[in-house]
């Protein structure tokens, strides 16, 4: 026999029509009222649970004030709480099957009405617009203010080297104490030969548009003088926590990857940002670097084991600010130097820098700095000219003291074959010496010093650029750089490169390389072939050509020969993350020839790097180098150890629940980043200033209950965030239930949290249940008996509860 049972939720043309079909014989009782758990969704997304009386056809909340609560922009009207308090159609047939989008899950009542799907325990809410408030669209384009507590971050790393007559050592450590918004960060490295040394120790407060500073900190200076680090305080505009932040950023900092990578960006030898990457053209997230203009090196590790250098000179300002959106920066203080064993030296030189930025239009911005001691005042002036093609700036700076200089920059910014980028600057010093007094000490751990351009030394002229060509398969480039300071001779360096590709088939790759360069010193050139085999664990890289450099600074020195290099690297990565390759190969270079073998892996708990060489030719001594890298991250008392990609904020990922062993992989906006066994935690370090959306998802099958929705969290620097998941171990019981009286409960519903059932004629049943559940049993005449679920003993997800006494 076949029900229709019409609902209409407060109007009959919004209705939708439920067909069921009759119970069975001895089923009857599966449509008589019941009362269960159901999941609440509202605008298709989760807002929580509430208890409900399931009958046929329809539904009646048991504290409809409390699901009412549950509903985002519904207004509290007298009308819509009646609603909600009455027998509610419960339009099954509404439910979306396999396939369907169209003709499902929508409903448009005169006030309020449900959709339940009696498969999912789930009921979808609907509420007439005229009851949902109006959400005004906000203006505020900055990042919600952090819910972390008091918490710390601490990126560590240790790199000892030798060469068997000697031992060099480099301890760093970069810690971040976090509260909300504002924060204390310290830099500081212990090194042989050097001691202890502090590079920044500065407390922030970041507000909307501004952020304050006050301690030891590197103000970002100008073009033409650089960054110069200073005790005092400052105020500035910021765009960190803007969530548009990303299409405010100057000109990208991009490698291409022929294969994944972990590329590490070091500034004088201090590791300040290490992150994986995909194959191919990448933009490195530059979020984490401080302001100012200044040498960095790029330290690339491939997946299959070798690793490369490139050195930038990299600009980073936020004196382009958006439209409507003026830049304002204040600093003062005095300048501070980093001397050999004294970890913070300051000295008598006062300093400040006062300036602005504003954007005219789409193309057009300027800039005005005021910078100088209580001996020179100097004024830097500039502007910006960005286009779809090409983004230019010039600027010019007077100081009272007769000192000038100007600077000229031209970049491409479209993404065609031609890539252009070019920096000039003149600079003209009254007595010789630095507009600004440089340091008296640069402690660098790094093989190259900053740049003069950063450090600012006297008068010189510098221009540096590139230009590069990409033609079918290869680029064609040329680098060059020249530098007069007054009273030497001219350096400069220029040269071109060749990378065209041969053959490219079944991970073989053949590619022609061609580079040559000239300084005012040397002439060098290298032609020759580079073959990469890639397969599933194990790769292999081998070079060959010819390679000469000749010397023209008297000494007449020419060497010329075949050169070569090959390397063997295996890869291995664990379904967490867990990456380790192994490498050696030999290489054999003008002057000498090598054996080298490394290794290096990057676990939850950090990363390890061993290298040694030997020299056959050129040489006998053994060096050697090892790197070690991890974090910690401190939140409501837990201290958690370990972190892969090491930056300043993190969350603490804990999931309770040893009763049954789960192991759950970390989705971090849908991308894996580690697995969690029930009972443990561990930490994920993220970059600051985002959003986050975190969930777990189930690796084994293991039948448990958890809460599947996101988390979402905002990061600040210094910011942990614990977010704790209870996970409920799931199993099947089976049993026979009685009465005091010692009569089965015969025909009886069976309800727990996680299921339902129904007893037979002598009282077997068989449920789904959580381990501190209780089991509610309905008779045929409405009475209810209990039976707890505690103390049974699983085995394979099942477990028997015997004879039980339902009371």
């Amino acid at each position: 026999m076949v029900n229709a049972a019409v609902g209409s939720a407060g109007s009959a043309n919004t209705a939708a029509t439920d067909l069921s079909t009759s119970a069975p014989a001895g089923f009857e009782n599966l449509e008589k009222p019941r009362e269960i758990l159901l999941d609440v969704f509202f605008g298709g997304e989760k807002v929580g649970e509430a208890v409900a009386m399931i009958s046929p056809g329809k539904i009646r909340f048991r504290d409809p004030d409390a699901v009412l609560k549950l509903l985002t922009n519904v207004a509290d009207d007298p009308q819509l709480t009646s609603a909600l308090a009455a027998d509610l159609p419960s339009n099954s047939g509404l439910v979306c099957g396999p396939g369907e989008t169209t003709s499902c899950g929508k409903l448009s009542p005169q006030v309020v009405g449900i959709i339940y799907d009696d498969e999912r325990f789930r009921v979808d809410l609907f509420v007439n617009p005229k009851f949902q408030r109006v959400i005004t669209p906000t203006s505020d384009v900055f990042l919600p203010s952090p819910a972390a507590p008091l918490s710390l971050t601490s990126s560590f790393g240790l790199a000892v080297s030798g060469n068997g007559s000697s031992t060099l050592y480099n301890f760093q450590d970069r810690t971040v104490a976090g509260f909300g918004s504002a924060r204390v960060r310290s830099d500081f490295s212990y090194a042989s030969h050097v001691g202890l040394l502090v590079d920044n120790l500065v407390g922030e407060l970041d507000r909307p548009n501004r952020r304050y500073s006050a301690g030891l900190f590197w103000a970002p200076g100008v073009d033409l003088i650089g960054q110069r680090r200073i005790v005092g305080v400052g105020i500035g505009t910021q765009f960190d926590t803007r969530i548009d932040r990303d299409s405010l950023r100057g000109t990208p900092l991009i490698v291409f990857l022929s294969q994944p990578a972990r590329v590490e960006i070091l500034i004088d030898g201090r590791l300040v940002s290490s992150r994986s990457y995909e194959a191919g053209n990448n933009e490195l997230d530059t979020s984490g670097l401080p302001e100012g203009a200044y040498s960095l090196l790029l330290r690339i590790q491939e997946a299959g084991g070798s690793m490369r250098e490139e050195r930038r000179f990299f600009v980073k300002n936020s004196q382009v600010p958006p439209s409507g959106q003026p830049l304002y920066f204040a600093y003062a203080g005095f300048l501070a130097n980093a001397k050999k064993g004294q970890p913070i030296s300051v000295s008598n030189d006062m300093f400040y820098q006062v300036g602005t930025a504003r954007r005219l239009n789409r193309s057009l911005a300027y800039s005005v700095s005021l910078i100088g001691t209580q001996h020179n005042a100097m004024v830097e002036a500039g502007g910006w000219m960005i286009t779809r093609v090409a983004r230019a700036r010039a600027a010019a700076l007077f100081s009272n003291r007769g000192d000038k200089a100007a600077l000229f920059q031209l970049g491409s910014t479209f993404a065609g074959p031609l890539s252009v980028d070019f920096d000039v600057r003149r600079v003209w010093s009254h007595d010789g010496r630095p507009l600004l007094p440089a340091p008296e000490y640069i402690s660098s751990f790094d093989s190259t010093l900053p740049t003069s351009a950063q450090l600012g030394n006297g008068s010189y002229s510098q221009a540096t650029g590139s230009i590069g060509i990409r033609i079918g398969g290869g680029s064609l480039g040329i680098i060059g750089s020249y530098r007069k300071d007054e009273g030497l001779k001219a350096d400069y360096t220029v040269g071109p490169t060749l990378v065209w590709a041969i053959l490219n088939r079944g991970g073989f790759r053949v590619t022609l390389q061609a580079d040559g360069q000239m300084t005012r010193t040397t002439t060098a050139g290298f032609l020759g072939i580079r073959m990469v085999y890639s397969g599933r664990r194990i790769s292999v890289s081998s070079s060959s050509g010819h390679a000469s450099q000749s010397s023209g600074d008297g000494s007449q020195r020419s060497l010329s020969r075949l050169v070569s290099s090959t390397s063997v690297q295996y890869g291995w990565q664990g379904a967490d993350r867990t990456q380790v390759s192994l490498e050696a190969g030999v290489d054999r270079n003008l002057d000498s020839t090598t054996l080298h073998a490394g290794g290096t892996a990057f676990t939850q708990m950090g990363s390890l790097r061993a290298d040694v060489l030997k020299a056959v030719e050129g040489g006998r001594r053994l060096q050697y180098g090892v790197t070690l890298q991890s974090g910690v991250a401190i939140a409501a008392g837990h201290v958690n150890l370990g972190g892969r990609d090491l930056t300043d904020s993190a969350v603490i990922v804990d999931v309770d629940g040893a009763q049954k062993a789960s192991t759950f992989e970390v989705l971090v906006n849908g991308s894996s980043r580690g697995r969690v066994a029930s009972g443990g935690s561990f930490p994920i370090f993220l970059e600051p200033y985002r959003r986050y959306n975190i969930r777990l998802k189930p690796v084994d099958s293991a039948s448990v209950a958890y809460d599947s929705n996101a988390r979402q969290v905002t990061l600040y620097p210094g910011n942990v965030q614990k977010l704790h998941w209870q996970v409920e171990p799931l199993l099947t019981v089976f049993g026979q239930a009685f009465r005091p009286d010692g009569l089965p409960v015969r025909a009886a519903m069976v309800q727990s949290r996680r299921g339902i059932g129904e007893t037979d004629t002598r009282g077997y049943f068989q449920i789904e249940v959580g381990a501190q559940d209780q089991l509610t049993f309905t008779g045929d005449e409405g009475t209810t008996c209990h039976v707890a679920v505690a103390g049974v003993v699983p085995h394979d997800d099942y477990a028997s509860m015997g004879r039980v006494l339902c009371r």
